[in-house]
């Protein structure tokens, strides 16, 4: 094929997509409801989905949150859709409602203990009004239907109300629930909110990205797509197959140099702050307080991080092009080398340690020139799944009976001391790379070698 075909059929296909976008949109909107339509009839929505325990750790105040479950499986009603079937991309904005979450909490609190026993244990609503998700995937092909990569997933809403409930004995006998409530406009604004905002989103993330891979699995085709000429198809798959070579090039690059620094630095270990909690340790009847307590943990293995798929690009313009790309963990660990455990006039000591095998980030950067100066800056960064915990307590023996609390109380950590620091530290470790690798000339194959 000569340079002046080739250029031709190239843009026969670009404006071949041009004007089926369109039409592909309204279809996508179509599937949408009728993806919810299919899911009521099934009996999909019986079914609640549950949330797994937790703790939180506020000055010295340890609450316990168990038996989590929505209210009611959440319902994506679409608002609005852009495709640009060019770059690969789809956004899209659905309105969730308001989404509930309720559970049994129990709260115990080391300074009301010095001076009377008392463990408040009561039922937790929380709910979070007018909740909506803005979606940006990027799109690959597999057999004859578009699929989607490298979800990019927000969420955000008007408020949240916690609403706790517990009994309350009365002078002439007898219990009568007492209710409060605290009301805030974030999530991460109240400790309790807090601990459920990554668990909570992971949930509804999953939930989303399995209803979009119903819709697109039912409204496209690509052959359909390219019915006027077939030969387009194989067009199309070596224009999405560039985008993502070039992408992967300038992604693995930055990924090289954060592993290479975080081992040469030695902070691909982390250290977490102690762990100290109270429990209710009940034999039949009788119920024993006991005390947890951990020496300094740490999380490690951040050097083990890589991308899971080929890498979406959105030129914006000449000057502006965007990376969107889903990150992993292999490896990722947390764990404390000593506790020790009283109850019941009985004392323990060990180790902890547990395997992260769900630890995903959602990573977007981007390139260009601005002022003719090149630039790189990081637009994203966040943990979306810290999931599927293994764990392993050696030395509990007549405490063996506490291992679900231990897990409930690593799994709390993991959350508020884990997620954070990995956070913070892969932000940093990204900055760093950004300023030392010259993106815009590995972009645009200029001869570029890796220092050592």
């Amino acid at each position: 094929m000569s340079d002046e075909e080739s250029v031709d059929i190239k843009q026969e296909l670009l404006d071949l997509l041009t004007n089926v976008q369109p039409n592909l949109q309204d279809v996508i909107k179509r599937s949408f409801t009728n993806v919810i339509l299919q899911q009521n009839k099934n009996g999909e929505q019986i079914k609640p989905d549950v949330l797994e325990d937790t703790s939180y750790f506020a000055k010295n105040t340890q609450v316990n949150l168990t038996r989590l479950e929505l209210l009611r499986t959440p319902t994506f009603h679409l608002q609005t859709v852009s495709l640009d079937l060019k770059s690969m991309a789809l956004s899209l904005r659905c309105s969730l409602g308001e989404v509930s979450v309720k559970g049994l909490y129990s709260a115990f609190n080391e300074n009301l203990y010095n001076l009377i026993p008392v463990m408040s244990e009561g039922h937790v609503l929380i709910s979070l009004s007018n909740m909506t998700a803005d979606v940006n995937v990027g799109l690959v092909m597999e057999d004859d239907v578009f699929t989607f990569i490298n979800p990019g997933i927000d969420f955000v809403h008007d408020e949240v109300i916690v609403k706790l409930s517990w009994p309350s004995p009365q002078r002439n006998g007898g219990y009568e629930f007492t209710t409060t409530e605290q009301l805030a406009k974030h999530i991460d604004d109240l400790p309790l909110t807090a601990a459920l905002s990554l668990p909570l989103y992971a949930l509804l993330r999953h939930r989303l990205q399995r209803h979009l891979t119903l819709v697109l699995r039912q409204a496209t085709s690509v052959s359909d797509l390219l019915y006027s000429n077939p030969s387009l198809l194989e067009v199309y798959r070596s224009m999405a197959a560039d985008l993502s070579h070039e992408g992967n090039r300038v992604v693995d690059m930055v990924l090289i140099n954060m592993r290479r620094t975080l081992l040469q630095t030695r902070r691909e270990v982390l250290e977490l702050p102690p762990l100290h909690a109270t429990f209710m340790h009940k034999i039949g009847s009788i119920s024993f307080v006991g005390k947890f307590e951990t020496e300094a943990g740490w999380v490690k293995n951040l050097a083990t991080i890589n991308r899971v798929s080929d890498v979406s690009v959105s030129h914006h313009t000449d000057n502006r092009t965007s990376f969107s790309v889903t990150l992993k963990i292999k490896d990722l660990q947390i764990g404390y080398e000593g506790y020790r455990m009283r109850a019941m006039g009985v004392s323990c000591s060990g180790r902890v340690a547990a395997a992260i095998a769900n630890c995903a980030l959602h990573l977007r950067l981007s390139a260009g020139r601005a002022h003719n100066e090149p630039y790189a800056q990081l637009d994203c960064l966040r943990l979306d799944h810290l999931q599927s915990m293994d764990m392993h307590v050696t030395g509990l023996g007549p405490l063996s009976g506490a291992a679900g609390l231990v897990r409930t109380w690593a799994r709390g950590a993991s959350v508020a001391h884990a997620a954070p620091a990995i956070t913070a530290q892969l932000t940093h470790e990204l900055h760093t790379a950004l300023t030392e690798l010259p993106l815009w000339d590995l972009m645009h194959a200029h001869q570029y070698t890796s220092p050592t």
